[in-house]
């Protein structure tokens, strides 16, 4: 079976039903079960964060609770949490230099789980040489 690596502007945008066709298309799977979308439990704090405080998305502003937003991402949606333990932090290590801490998390748990991509917008992922889907 697939599976991904969602980052937190990804999961906030799926919040806010706005993903384009191909990221939307990932989630729709994980949502049948066809695909497993991985979140680092840092990601998923990053967007409890951001719906505390009433942050907007792509023109949307979110509502609901954090308690909420949890429970549309993980226990009743498409993600899986993904803790940040040794191996990520490992991988981390090697790689902390070359990106903000937020995306060497992301890329640290899209390598050390080896997952067929990360569900992101951001283009430095792809810049460096790791698979990204959004489009």
């Amino acid at each position: 079976m697939a599976m991904y690596t969602a980052d937190a502007v990804s999961l906030l945008v799926y919040l806010v039903d706005a993903l384009p066709e191909q990221a939307n298309r990932l989630f729709a799977e994980a949502e049948a079960g066809e695909t497993v979308l991985q979140a680092p439990s840092t990601a998923l704090a990053e967007v409890l964060y951001a719906v505390s405080h009433d942050k907007n998305v792509r023109g949307i502003d979110l509502s609901g609770t954090p308690k909420e937003a949890k429970q549309a991402l993980i226990e009743n949606g498409p993600i899986t949490v993904a803790p940040v333990g040794d191996e990520e932090l490992a991988e981390y290590a090697r790689i902390v230099d070359e990106f903000t801490i937020h995306n060497a998390l992301i890329v640290a748990s899209h390598r050390a789980r080896q997952t067929d991509g990360i569900i992101t917008t951001d283009g430095s992922i792809g810049d460096a040489g790791d698979d990204i889907v959004w489009e």
